[in-house]
């Protein structure tokens, strides 16, 4: 188990992943203590700045424990009870995913991302984030992207198969893009942005089936014309204990793109996962 966990550690790390990345559909195992990871393995098609096929490959690690005195934090007026108090508290996790596509018969253009997070609870329906990520993606020109930044997350509904997430945040983004020199816009930038989020969980009575979508709002805090939506649906089928299929669609959307690229990407991707 322990050379698991460290394999799947490695390859998170040396895998910077595929784009604007939903974490919201890859919080896996947040209910137990201890030791969570996932490997996945995609196949993508997808429409828009490009028309291509894609192969990809991600890997995922995280570890949750409880606070020292072993009881969740409660804010004032928050209940406590036996199902709470065994919840972990806090939760790190490190995902990453890779994927090339090739393109006319001999050509390999890379995506890819890594994000870091720090997720602690405070009571049953509020904790703090803390994040970084870093992301590069041959298609859209976006050379490197390194952000950094931290919110809150509320849990406003939480019913038997069923939970609604609300989370809001702050963020700092540089990027450097590779552009031709004839193109008029600025290589290096930086920015403060806001980056809000809602969730909606849904999993079936036997659990064997688990709806995921969430929808992203980014927009820079001195230019709310400049901004970003992410919309990802994920469904995930069981086919065996650790063994799942999961389909999702995923359409991004920016506002201001550099030159020559297009505002609005679809990918619809399949791929296999693997939990341990």
């Amino acid at each position: 188990m322990r050379l698991l966990v460290s394999l799947a550690a490695a390859a998170a790390l040396t895998l910077p992943a595929a784009a604007q990345v939903n974490t919201e559909s890859m919080r896996v195992g947040a209910e137990e203590p201890g030791w969570a990871s996932t490997i996945d393995l995609s196949s993508s098609l997808q429409r828009g700045n490009t028309e291509r096929d894609i192969l990809g490959a991600g890997a995922r690690v995280q570890y949750a424990w409880l606070h020292a005195n072993g009881e969740p934090g409660t804010g004032e007026g928050d209940e406590t009870n036996d199902e709470e108090v065994q919840r972990p508290t806090n939760v790190v996790f490190l995902t990453s995913n890779y994927s090339f596509t090739r393109l006319n018969e001999n050509r390999f253009v890379n995506n890819a991302l890594s994000h870091l997070r720090f997720i602690r609870e405070h009571s049953a329906r509020f904790s703090y984030e803390a994040f970084g990520q870093h992301q590069f993606n041959e298609f859209t020109r976006l050379e490197q992207r390194l952000l950094f930044g931290g919110g809150v997350r509320f849990r406003v509904l939480q019913a038997p198969r069923a939970e609604v997430f609300l989370g809001t945040g702050y963020m700092l983004e540089r990027e450097t893009l590779d552009l031709p020199a004839a193109l008029p816009d600025a290589r290096r930038s930086e920015h403060h942005r806001s980056t809000n989020y809602v969730t909606v969980r849904y999993n079936s009575e036997d659990e064997r089936l688990r709806l995921v979508e969430t929808l992203y709002f980014q927009t820079r805090v001195d230019r709310v014309e400049d901004y970003r939506l992410l919309s990802e649906t994920s469904f995930e089928i069981q086919l065996l204990r650790r063994l799942a299929l999961a389909i999702s669609l995923n359409v991004t959307h920016d506002s201001e793109p550099p030159t020559g690229v297009k505002e609005t990407d679809v990918v619809l991707s399949n791929s296999l996962r693997y939990s341990f």
